[in-house]
């Protein structure tokens, strides 16, 4: 046993001097690479940042545009009223919303930032298509063909031009005439800009539609309008036979929202057999939901 307690915990290994700091060579060409590659990543994340807060602003005045369509009620005679509101505030989203986003996505890969700003579009097109169907329910005037808009006629309505930016301050008499040069070659073919309305999207928000269209048949029930409940089912079903014609089992979120589309007709139905049956008694007893699809059922998917 050594004398010194402390001899077992000696440490006889040499020290490690603190290695000074290596100083960077900024005119490295790799270096340089690097810090191209840092102002890029950056400059990508702050603008996906921007479409996602701008998205996030679509979403919730879409979802507000779709409870005042749905404040529609033929007892209060409100129909054109609440149909020239929504009018109004979708073309706002238009012109300011979506330009805004359309002006960050400008000369860059649309779809490195689609997960940004899919949910607002496809709850726009939703409400869009929603106020349309409202539009066209009655078939008069120049509303006379029932149809919704496809995504070519969405994308046709969501085209910018570039505003002129006037120069300030009183410039030389060379600046002077550099500038006007400028200004009539841009007065002759001003720069026009859009925003991409990716199909697939535009498929995801149309099924969405379905959902809207189910509580309008069940809220025409309450109402008493069972004409609107009739023919809102006859709509639903229509959209049905088109999805489940389409090969997309692969595509999992299409097929999840035709899963939540199959329920929505068969409520509809449900509620199109108490109308049958109990005639005017359905507005009040209402329709029982409770029946739920088998599994076994062939929906002509194979």
């Amino acid at each position: 046993m050594p004398k010194n307690g402390n001899a077992g915990h000696r440490n006889n290994a040499p020290r490690k001097r603190p290695m000074q700091p290596v100083q960077l060579d900024e005119e490295n060409p790799i270096v340089q690479a690097f810090r191209n590659y840092s102002n890029e990543l950056t400059m990508k994340h702050d603008r996906h940042e921007r479409i996602v807060k701008l998205s996030r602003d679509i979403t919730i005045e879409s979802k507000r545009i779709i409870f005042l369509l749905h404040s529609i009620d033929s007892r209060k005679q409100n129909k054109e009223k609440v149909l020239e509101e929504a009018r109004q505030r979708l073309d706002k989203l238009i012109e300011v919303n979506f330009r805004a986003v359309a002006l960050e996505l400008r000369d860059q890969d649309v779809y490195q930032f689609r997960g940004a700003y899919s949910p607002g579009l496809q709850e726009f097109i939703e409400a869009y298509t929603y106020m349309e169907y409202l539009c066209y329910e009655d078939g008069e005037g120049e509303y006379q063909s029932k149809s919704v808009s496809d995504w070519q006629a969405i994308q046709a309505v969501m085209q910018y031009v570039e505003e002129s930016i006037k120069p300030k301050g009183e410039p030389t008499e060379g600046e002077e005439m550099e500038v006007v040069a400028l200004t009539a070659d841009e007065s002759l073919s001003p720069k026009k800009f859009q925003f991409f309305v990716d199909p697939t999207e535009y498929i995801l928000g149309l099924s969405d539609l379905t959902g809207e269209l189910m509580r309008r048949c069940i809220n025409s029930l309450g109402s008493g309008d069972t004409d609107t409940c009739l023919e809102t089912c006859k709509t639903l079903q229509h959209f049905y036979t088109g999805y489940i014609s389409l090969n997309c089992q692969r595509a999992r979120e299409l097929w999840r929202k035709i899963t939540t589309m199959r329920q929505s007709v068969l409520k509809a139905e449900n509620v199109c057999y108490n109308v049958k049956v109990r005639g005017g008694e359905a507005s009040k007893w209402g329709a029982t939901f409770d029946q739920k699809p088998a599994e076994d059922v062939d929906e002509c998917f194979y």
